[in-house]
């Protein structure tokens, strides 16, 4: 069987992989692939097209906007995904970015580096505590489950959400209070941390509009999907101090540009699509990836994501 895979996933993984198929690195030939892993690459309904062959497209994660998946239906091509396997690393990114942002963590380190501070105890270092703040989340899933948990229990934060899809009820059975628009959740949280797949009713959703409610003190995450957050308008509410501190791990093009000017603001922390990039994390998501693909050509069965999201229990937490 030969199946795409360019990026990269746990060893373990990739040697299984490697012990029961050929490997290419290239769409060159689609019509010989049988199978496809990704984790960021796109695959297109013309790849799709071009692949009688095809089987299974394994994602190496939850999110499914870099994959044409109506393509894949018309054509009968299974499309599989791993949820759960790396909330916890995620979430721990995301409250990661919460409290570097209220510290001020990268004015610290960028400022003492060149230079800009002459004295202990800078009025410009002054941050915030985030103990019993209120934290505001976008989407209810795994990861903002855990971001709410770690913030509630570590810190006696308050939590509330926006989800359109849930109901109050629903959202209080999760220890989250239900914030019915977007506006306010921006007016009434200190922090706000986005948990919501990339889709046309979440792209550009925090614009300029949503960010203009915000407190000035708001600490804004996302390590969701690029395109949910308007770049040019978290910039000018960056830059202008209508909000305090953005961390982003996500972004319109992956890799951005290194002049993109997020990148050089003091008050806005960015990395490249690392929530899931631990070891821990990798090594169940790349397995979980394998499985799928193996199990297809083996003639199990698989659940489409469109049918039965194949569910990967979250490891319990220990400290």
């Amino acid at each position: 069987m030969n199946v795409y895979l360019s990026e990269y996933i746990a060893p373990s993984a990739r040697k299984r992989l490697e012990e029961n198929c050929t490997i290419v690195d290239n769409f060159d030939h689609p019509e010989l692939l049988d199978g496809i892993i990704v984790r960021r690459a796109k695959v297109t309904r013309d790849i799709i097209e071009q692949a009688p062959r095809l089987k299974i497209i394994s994602m190496h994660g939850v999110g499914l906007d870099t994959i044409d998946v109506e393509a894949a239906r018309e054509y009968g091509v299974k499309v599989a995904n791993v949820p759960c396997a790396s909330s916890e690393s995620v979430a721990e990114l995301a409250v990661s970015y919460l409290l570097a942002c209220s510290r001020k963590l990268k004015l610290a380190d960028t400022g003492l580096g060149e230079g800009r501070f002459q004295h202990f105890g800078d009025a410009r270092l002054i941050g915030h505590e985030v103990a019993g703040k209120k934290v505001g989340l976008i989407g209810s899933g795994h990861i903002a489950r855990r971001v709410a948990a770690i913030m509630k229990n570590a810190f006696g934060c308050e939590i509330l959400c926006y989800n359109s899809h849930r109901s109050r009820e629903e959202l209080a059975a999760l220890g989250m209070e239900k914030v019915p628009a977007l506006e306010t959740l921006f007016s009434t949280c200190d922090m706000i941390s986005i948990h919501v797949p990339l889709t046309e009713e979440t792209q550009n959703l925090v614009d300029a509009d949503v960010l203009s409610h915000a407190k000035p003190h708001l600490v804004l995450v996302n390590t969701s999907r690029g395109g949910i957050v308007d770049e040019d308008a978290l910039y000018e509410a960056l830059h202008h101090h209508t909000i305090a501190a953005a961390g982003m791990d996500v972004f319109v093009d992956e890799v951005p540009d290194k002049e993109h000017p997020l990148l050089h603001l003091d008050n806005c922390i960015c990395s490249l699509h690392v929530g899931g990039s631990t070891e821990e994390a990798l090594e169940r998501v790349s397995n979980a990836a394998v499985d799928h693909l193996l199990m297809a050509f083996q003639g199990e069965e698989v659940h489409n994501v469109w049918e039965k999201p194949t569910l990967v229990p979250i490891p319990a937490f220990s400290a």
